[in-house]
């Protein structure tokens, strides 16, 4: 028997045989690669939804604390995806972690204070569905000193100011004007109308949420609570920026006829930090604001 001995054309041949194949191959590779890269980019921006099998393939999150964790920080996603007239709880066809005033507490306890603020704040009393007492008050901070007025029924009613070093405290209708030492830390707690938010989420401790959702209508991040409080007879609605931790909006209705006792807005004239020069040089909050005579 002859064994035929292969030409170096054939064996030519056979090699571009073998190399055409492996480009192809190579070819689909990267055709499904830059395909499924696409698709990612598109889910990822939300242009496209992906079945939820695939996401469990290729998004499932983790089973340690460090997925959850990411979930918290994102919880503005979650608010917006969600049924918003209702609390959020683990969905059957994927996680979804449940929204609480704990995770509202944690963003907020994260977001840092701007180093110079200007805030106007309208506040008004109902008795029988009529105004019974307005408030206004007008607050600047510039690093730790701070100062606010306080008007009632249009009238002025107190000035306070803080240089950070002694404060000094001035009631227009008594006369009266005290001035002493205290330590340079500024806090929203005593000052009318704009208390610290945790104030207000401590109050529903005793009372139930009813409606707890995110508005993305205006530029900023806000989440809208209300809650019903049975042993204060009072249904509360309150506006949180969650960009700036400040308390916008109040309402409270009170008695079985859910009569208006109560409404609070708050208005953001300035809010920049130490740095920002641009802001410093259109800035009203001025250092002569905050001496003391």
């Amino acid at each position: 028997m002859k064994t035929e001995k292969k030409t170096i054309k054939s064996i030519i041949g056979e090699n571009n045989k073998l190399t055409r194949a492996i480009s192809i191959i190579f070819l689909v590779f990267i055709m499904f690669g830059l395909f499924a890269f696409i698709l990612i980019g598109l889910y990822k921006i939300d242009l496209i939804n992906i079945p939820q099998f695939i996401q469990n393939i290729f998004f499932k999150p983790d089973e340690g604390g460090e997925e959850i964790q990411r979930d918290d920080s994102r919880v503005y996603d979650f608010l917006r995806d969600n049924n918003k007239d209702n609390a959020y709880n683990p969905d059957e066809t994927g996680y979804i972690p449940e929204i609480t005033l704990e995770n509202i507490k944690v963003i907020i306890s994260k977001i840092k204070l701007p180093d110079n603020l200007y805030l106007e704040t309208d506040a008004n009393y109902y008795t029988d569905g009529k105004i019974t007492r307005t408030e206004e008050m007008f607050l600047w901070k510039k690093g730790e000193k701070y100062k606010y007025e306080l008007s009632i029924n249009s009238n002025s009613e107190e000035s306070y100011i803080n240089d950070s070093k002694n404060e000094q405290t001035e009631n227009f209708s008594t006369g009266n004007k005290l001035k002493k030492a205290v330590v340079p830390i500024f806090s929203f707690d005593n000052i009318p109308h704009i208390q610290n938010i945790n104030h207000y989420l401590d109050l529903l401790d005793d009372g139930e949420i009813i409606r707890f959702y995110l508005d993305r209508e205006s530029d900023s991040n806000m989440v809208l609570i209300r809650y019903e409080s049975v042993s204060l007879d009072q249904r509360e609605e309150i506006h949180i920026s969650l960009d700036t931790g400040i308390v916008t909006q109040v309402r409270c209705w009170v008695g079985e006829n859910n009569d208006l006792y109560y409404e609070c807005s708050t208005t953001v004239i300035e809010a920049y930090y130490d740095g920002d020069e641009q802001s410093a040089e259109k800035t009203v909050i001025q250092d002569s604001m905050f001496v003391i005579k």
